[in-house]
């Protein structure tokens, strides 16, 4: 076919578009799948790296605050998220997740179910002392402007900091709100803590929302919120133990709109006072016909007699399922129609009737199905494996996409020697030969042998593989750049270091320009500074921090400005360094995702390195997509 002007011109247009779809689902996928970043916009769901992620409420969520709260031998990684809708039901969220492991997950429920603070509380069918904990809670905080003063935050490790990122929320600096704990955690595991600001249903402050439900004046606001929380633990098991992203349910009663207005400039308090002036007798004759039309239309979704709002101590509230609501005693306040709004008619208030009987069966239907995929996931846990009869000893696999450069230098000629780096290779080499990987170990690379290996290594590499790059030996930070050492390096400056040392970086580059499915980095280089001892000035000690592309993970032996243990003392006999004997014990374990395997060496490494009095915390950048397993 003769390609004539007009046909190129269509071609060359096709071709554009194709492009710019692609390089715009690239762009997608890296957005829904990267850590949490200040500033970085989410829906739906908030991923947290390794496959683990949230449920986020209905709105638009943008990341505000970023934070650390030390606690045990690791510490909490905290996001706060601030909703973007105008007139959002949560508009503030703070996801606190435990970067190692506990033993047990929060008491709260537990121990103070009977304190006048706390309302709906719920177990959720758990008990103190079972495998797997959860918890939710309500209790009521003040306005924001408050809050950010107040004794009990400001001296809290817990809260002192993260108070900080609570800005520009206009919807919640004058008025209190309705906050909400969830928790979900592992025995020996990970544990993950949601806390939601929520604004409390119109005409009512946060305390009299809670006050009603504790003195037995059910309204349906009550239900519905009880209802979510039901929904939102088990879609926290699932997100974040599961990896299965879940979408919570939209959380729909009517708030005091007008105080949106009001934030907003757009309305006076007369007319929010004017809202709210509406005689308790009509509030609570509205809310008990909504009610009677709810239990007329058939079972509803409770999880708790609600008629008792306290929960003994150290006794769990299993989920059930209620044939009605029950009729309160007396009913607090549901919506109050906004400021100039037509009269509610009869067929407006079968409306709402039948609106939040549709909420509370759409959370039971939702509620039914993540009982069942959570309780079958814990049972798949449970189960003891099955006895098999003893198979003869495989052969090694080798995976086609499963490439490693390995390589170990030891025999500096100008600047400190080392005594493990060789071992480490050798170890490593060995441990993914034997799940899979086809590896290139080299030992004692100078410069020129160094960037050979490199050029070597990416030629072979392609699209989809699942690639390794270890190096232990010498490695050095310059200004924010990390430089990995070949064994010739003289380093009589730091523009020849520049020049002779291989730049982490660049290697990182080319595999994310492969377009590697996984890419892990493990540097093994955060050793004393090889230049201190000859009057040479160059860098610091330990790696300076990185970033990982999408797609990548890396893990440095220990964290900036720290040295990596060889040795836990002179009675030490391991041939290999203290990071890299804990990655070899770790990586060979069947049905632990990588994510996991890193966080496993983190902790333990961080546990024995304390031990001998010294501070090693491996550091983990992780940007990894999907999951990956060492040994499936």
């Amino acid at each position: 076919m003769t390609l004539t002007p007009s046909r190129l011109l269509k071609r060359c247009t096709q071709a554009i578009a194709a492009l710019a779809l692609g390089c715009w689902l690239a762009l997608s996928a890296t957005t829904a799948q990267a850590q949490p970043a200040i500033g970085a916009l989410f829906q739906n769901i908030l991923p947290l790296g390794g496959g683990v992620s949230v449920p986020l409420p209905e709105g638009s969520w943008k990341a505000i605050h970023k934070t650390e709260v030390p606690e045990g031998p690791s510490k909490w990684q905290v996001y706060v998220l601030k909703n973007l809708d105008p007139a959002p039901m949560v508009p503030l969220l703070v996801v606190r997740d435990y970067d190692g492991r506990r033993n047990w997950g929060s008491a709260k429920c537990y121990t103070q179910s009977g304190n006048g603070a706390f309302f709906l509380v719920n177990t959720h069918g758990t008990s103190s002392n079972q495998l797997i904990n959860k918890c939710s809670l309500f209790v009521t905080r003040p306005k924001l402007e408050d809050l950010r003063k107040a004794p009990y935050i400001t001296s809290d490790p817990w809260w002192k900091d993260v108070v900080t990122g609570f800005t520009d929320i206009p919807l919640l600096e004058q008025r209190n709100s309705v906050f909400g704990e969830f928790s979900v955690s592992n025995y020996n595991g990970r544990y993950i803590r949601y806390e939601a600001f929520l604004l409390p249903p119109a005409g009512l402050s946060s305390n009299q929302f809670r006050d009603n439900y504790k003195a037995g004046k059910i309204s349906v606001e009550h239900q519905l919120l009880e209802g979510w929380a039901n929904v939102l633990i088990e879609a926290l098991q699932q997100s974040y133990f599961e990896k299965k992203p879940q979408t919570l349910l939209a959380l729909n009663y009517k708030t005091d709109l007008n105080t949106v207005a009001l934030a907003s400039g757009k309305t006076t308090p007369a007319k929010v006072e004017i809202a709210r002036t509406e005689s308790d007798g009509a509030r609570d004759a509205r809310t008990q016909d909504i009610l009677r039309d709810l239990e007329k239309a058939g079972p509803t979704m409770a999880t708790s007699a609600p008629t008792k709002p306290a929960t003994a101590p150290n006794q769990a509230a299993p989920v059930q399922q209620a044939s009605a609501p029950p009729k309160p005693q007396a009913v607090a306040s549901t919506a109050t129609p906004p400021v100039n709004a037509a009269p509610s008619g009869p067929s407006a208030q079968e409306r709402e009737a039948k609106e939040l009987k549709a909420q509370l069966d759409q959370m039971r239907e939702m509620l039914t199905k993540l009982q069942a995929a959570n309780a079958a996931a814990t049972a798949a846990a449970n189960k003891p494996p099955e006895a098999a009869a003893p198979k003869p000893a495989a052969a090694k696999p080798i995976f086609a996409n499963r490439k490693a450069l390995i390589i170990g230098n030891d025999l500096y000629t100008d600047v400190p020697k080392l005594n493990n780096a060789g071992a480490d290779a050798d170890a490593m080499a060995k441990a993914l030969e034997g799940v899979g990987f086809k590896v290139s170990k080299y030992l004692n690379l100078n410069e020129k042998a160094f960037k050979q290996a490199l050029r070597d290594f990416r030629l072979n590499i392609q699209g989809g593989d699942e690639v390794l790059f270890f190096f232990a030996g010498h490695g050095v930070q310059l200004g924010a750049a990390n430089y990995l050492l070949p064994t010739d390096i003289k380093g009589d400056h730091e523009e020849q270091v520049k020049d002779e040392g291989i730049q982490l970086q660049k290697v990182l580059d080319d595999l994310q320009e492969k377009k590697t499915k996984f890419a892990l980095a493990v540097i093994d280089a955060c050793r004393d500074n090889p230049f201190k001892g000859q009057g040479r000035a160059i860098g610091g000690r330990g790696l300076a921090p990185t970033t990982a592309a999408t797609g990548q993970m890396i893990m440095f032996s220990a964290g900036s400005g720290q040295q990596a243990l060889d040795k836990l003392g002179s009675n030490d006999k391991e041939k290999n360094g203290l990071f890299t004997r804990i990655f070899l014990k770790e990586m060979v374990k069947p049905g632990v995702s990588v994510d996991r395997v890193l966080r496993n060496v983190r902790n333990e490494v961080v546990t024995l390195a304390k031990g001998v009095g010294h501070e090693q915390t491996p550091a983990l950048y992780d940007q990894a997509i999907g999951e990956f397993y060492f040994v499936p």
